[in-house]
């Protein structure tokens, strides 16, 4: 087996994750970190998927003894005169590294445990040494310029990934970052002495509470702390600088009366932070020998927490095409664009996702600059005109004759209700299990609506089959696949299919096959767990339409989706 030398900028999660999958994967590493350890960081709150890829790294020993707070769910205040909803993580243990909880962290002392594990490992790890300059121009080595001390030196590799957070020296050398112009917020934010006020199913969850001018996060991390949030818009900029932060800080976080309730009587123990023009993303995340990775290649709004999981996930993914490259060069530029085209997609599925949630908020709250400008009312929204998510969703309605805001705002509406508290206010009376009606009634109403497609219609005039490429859960290796397309150039990539199964939707092209019947194929084909799913996910990609007995189309609500929680992670 060949080996790469790669260089890894950035000892954050991301660049540690990198490395230690590099290291996994057999190849030689040196890790550049600008800082040292430990130092401060925002973004205290995990998904599963992140414990999922730290439990197949071999950390799951230590984070168990560091008595990081369990994060079980994410808990919602959105919406004026809305009842509280929970997003459980909760999910079947189908594999050791599945996950139903997250954690919540002291991001100081969480980064210092990866950056320990890394160093123990034998991989070097640079503190105080910040990359000054990165040289791609050879076609076959990346030679970093580096300062240590009052010395600079030159270090080349086969490969660099850039992991160096929002600062990233490479993101920046080559132009290419793009601020959203969707999320113009900022974000400001301290810390109080408060005990959990829940002892039951509530009990570690991350508050997020709508308000006038934004929300508030609210995370508690170990020592009976809690991270409290503003996120408003960017034109509150000129009054910080007029009030000045604390007291733009506490006056501003005044009027979140339900933050306020929560908090009580707590007492600010920390000072003021600010972060602005956070969210963005890059025109590109790999090419020739370099990657981009975690918040070097994008962030967008952290209302979901899924700023570590993008930076985790990404990690995996650069180190395995780093892998993949370095024994097959002649596939340099199919795995580049693998890299790109699921990076991207994991990033979009959360901008959609947000975008949704502001869009219902933005009908119940006050017409405040902060929630007009978070809505999404017509489909030429210039805001939105690089997001492939948005040019589907409209493409989709204009074949319909039907642009409709309700029905993008009732895709939140719909995961909303699912988890939707039986009381009006916060209780510790509140269960997990209490969710299980409206969960079933969900599942019982799209098995309804699926099982009434009498006929599936294949949209194309062939099945295809299409190489791609899937990170293998275990070995983390980049293996090739074949996936499931049409002549037009759509793709349903979520699942690896095999000639077999195309030929089972092959038969959709030639005469009426329902539902039932292809689920029955796939069944005897060993598809039975994924045979609705597969369906589905071929329908939201425009491969399949269903239609019932009177041969009407089956509408099937796309479904708002994001990696890191359930049983279906990415890598």
């Amino acid at each position: 087996m060949k080996r790469a030398k790669v260089s890894i900028i950035g000892a954050g999660p991301a660049g540690c994750v990198a490395a230690l999958t590099l290291q996994k994967l057999g190849h030689d590493v040196e890790v550049f970190e600008r800082d040292h350890f430990p130092r401060y960081r925002v973004g205290e709150s995990f998904l599963p998927g992140t414990l999922s890829i730290l439990n197949r790294l071999g950390l799951q020993e230590k984070i168990d003894a560091a008595g990081f707070v369990k994060k079980p769910s994410a808990t919602f205040l959105w919406g004026q005169d809305q009842a509280p909803w929970t997003f459980s993580f909760s999910t079947p243990r189908t594999s050791p590294w599945v996950f139903d909880h997250a954690i919540q962290v002291k991001r100081e002392e969480f980064d210092q445990l990866l950056v320990e594990e890394v160093r123990e490992r034998g991989i070097t790890v640079n503190e105080g040494t910040p990359v000054t300059n990165v040289d791609i121009s050879a076609p076959d080595s990346v030679t970093l310029t580096v300062r240590q001390g009052e010395e600079s030196r030159t270090v080349t590799s086969d490969f660099v990934i850039d992991a160096g957070g929002a600062s990233s020296p490479l993101a920046r050398q080559l132009k290419v970052r793009r601020y959203d112009e969707f999320y113009k917020n900022f974000a400001i934010w301290s810390y109080f002495k408060k005990a959990d006020p829940f002892t039951g199913d509530l009990k570690g969850t991350t508050y997020s509470i709508t308000f006038e001018d934004g929300w508030v996060w609210m995370i508690p991390v170990k020592d009976d702390l809690y991270s409290v949030g503003l996120v408003v818009d960017r034109s509150k900029a000129a009054e910080v600088k007029e009030l000045g932060p604390d007291r733009f800080y506490r006056e501003t976080l005044a009027k979140a009366q339900r933050a306020t309730a929560l908090l009580g009587d707590a007492e600010m123990v920390d000072e003021v932070r600010i972060v602005h023009d956070w969210s963005y993303e890059s025109d590109l995340f790999s090419r020739d020998r370099f990657f981009l990775c975690g918040d070097a290649a994008c962030f967008t709004d952290p209302l979901f927490s899924q700023g570590v999981h993008l930076a985790s996930q990404s990690a995996v993914s650069a180190a395995a095409a780093i892998d993949r490259i370095t024994q097959h060069e002649d596939e340099l530029q199919e795995v580049h664009a693998w890299y790109n085209r699921t990076y991207r997609e994991t990033y979009e599925q959360y901008h959609e996702f947000l975008a949704s949630f502001y869009t219902f908020a933005s009908f119940t709250e006050p017409e405040s600059e902060f929630w007009t400008k978070r809505r999404i009312s017509e489909a030429d929204d210039d805001r939105l005109s690089r997001k492939a998510w948005f040019d589907r969703l409209v493409a989709i309605d204009h074949a319909n004759d039907d642009w409709s805001v309700a029905d993008f705002r009732d895709r939140a509406s719909t995961m909303i209700a699912i988890g939707r508290h039986q009381r009006q206010e916060l209780s510790d009376e509140f269960s997990d299990n209490e969710l299980n009606v409206a969960r079933v009634r969900w599942i019982s109403q799209l098995t309804k609506q699926l099982n009434s497609i009498k006929r599936l219609q294949w949209n194309g005039t062939e099945v295809r089959l299409k190489p791609y490429y899937k990170v293998e859960p275990t070995s983390f290796r980049l293996e090739p696949k074949q996936v499931l397309a049409n002549e037009q150039g759509r793709d349903m990539v979520k699942w690896p299919l095999e000639e077999p199964h195309r030929e089972v939707f092959e038969t959709v092209l030639k005469e009426a096959v329902s539902y039932k019947d292809v689920i029955q194929q796939l069944g005897d084909l060993g598809r039975k767990d994924l045979g609705s799913q597969i369906v589905i996910r071929l329908m939201e990609a425009g491969l399949l339409t269903g239609f019932n007995k009177n041969d009407e189309p089956v509408f099937i609500q796309d479904r708002l989706r994001f990696d890191g929680v359930g049983v279906e992670y990415e890598v």
